[in-house]
């Protein structure tokens, strides 16, 4: 990858993506918020395979009440499709939503299951509406 598209994209990861605890992990929470769990977890869907690591670390770690994956089928989708087709190619992914993609990924590869799954969305807005439909 070109390194400057490289900064640019961890530029944009590091703005739209808060990190302020050092790793997820339930003393990390207690230290900065009192807390040892939050209420809720998301991973939003797109073609970034590693995001399906980083909810099992925290679904291992237990710092979420409930973990969530959103992720219905838009202009990602087929290219997280064949990554994890190609990496794994016992997971069926033809014609799956982005949320049962990266579900099949995690019981694959962590024999994790997340609380729920959102698989309608097909852009960012509906990524967070139906979230907050399941929400509430």
């Amino acid at each position: 990858m070109n390194e400057k598209i490289a900064e640019a994209i961890n530029i944009l990861g590091f703005f739209c993506g808060k990190r302020d605890i050092t790793e997820l992990s339930t003393k990390c929470l207690k230290n900065k918020y009192g807390i040892e769990q939050v209420d809720v977890m998301v991973l939003f869907g797109g073609s970034i395979l590693c995001g399906g690591d980083i909810l099992a670390q925290a679904m291992r770690n237990q710092i979420a009440k409930k973990y969530i994956i959103v992720g219905g089928a838009g202009h990602t989708t087929e290219t997280l499709r064949q990554r994890v087709h190609i990496e794994y190619p016992q997971i069926v992914t033809e014609n799956l939503p982005e949320a049962e993609v990266f579900s099949c990924y995690l019981k694959e590869v962590y024999r994790l299951e997340a609380d729920a799954l959102e698989t309608r969305s097909t852009n960012c807005e509906n990524n967070i509406t139906n979230l907050i439909a399941l929400l509430v």
